[in-house]
């Protein structure tokens, strides 16, 4: 078998993965998706874990931030939810209380050193679906599963004042946290 061919079925392989797939750790980030709310009945409340496991410094752009960083957004968090259904569905983040935007936007640029972690909390009423027009994630009565993804991406919102924003050593690239199982 030529080294194309493999290269393509492998590619293809990792491109059709399922979104139930167990969490991915490139050579660089591992992200973990745990709970902090321990009430069945309770709105979960959530803690994103990244955490560089690979040898060097990086910075990962997280989304973006308004104000002159008062107001943090990380946009580039997506969650992939399956009911108890079983209709699966992914939510990108859109926190409703800063649905307009007027003035600065920067990105939210995090420094992560070779072996430390940076832990963001979430809620599911911060996400919605563009594809069925849900506003936040609803958990159903039985098992719910969510994993989460980031993608990172170079600096998107340069101004005048941060133009070697775009100099920095940004991680690029798509990462999966372990699905996390909620029981309602």
């Amino acid at each position: 078998m030529s080294l194309r061919i493999l290269l393509a079925l492998v590619l293809t392989n990792i491109s059709l993965a399922p979104i139930r797939q167990q969490p991915t750790a490139t050579s660089t980030l591992q992200l973990t998706l745990q709970t902090t709310s321990s009430e069945k009945n309770a709105a979960p409340e959530l803690e994103l874990v990244l955490k560089n496991v690979g040898t060097n410094d990086v910075v990962v752009n997280m989304g973006f931030m308004l104000a002159n960083g008062k107001v943090q957004l990380p946009a580039n968090i997506a969650l992939d939810f399956i009911d108890s259904f079983g209709r699966e569905r992914r939510f990108e983040f859109a926190d409703k209380k800063h649905a307009g935007i007027a003035g600065r936007v920067d990105d939210y640029a995090v420094p992560l050193r070779a072996g430390s972690s940076y832990t963001l909390r979430i809620s599911l009423d911060q996400f919605w679906c563009q594809e069925t027009s849900e506003f936040e994630v609803n958990l159903t009565p039985g098992r719910n599963q969510i994993t989460a993804e980031l993608e990172g991406t170079g600096a998107k919102y340069l101004n005048l004042d941060t133009p070697g924003l775009k100099l920095m050593n940004f991680w690029l690239g798509k990462v999966r946290s372990n699905t996390l199982v909620i029981e309602k």
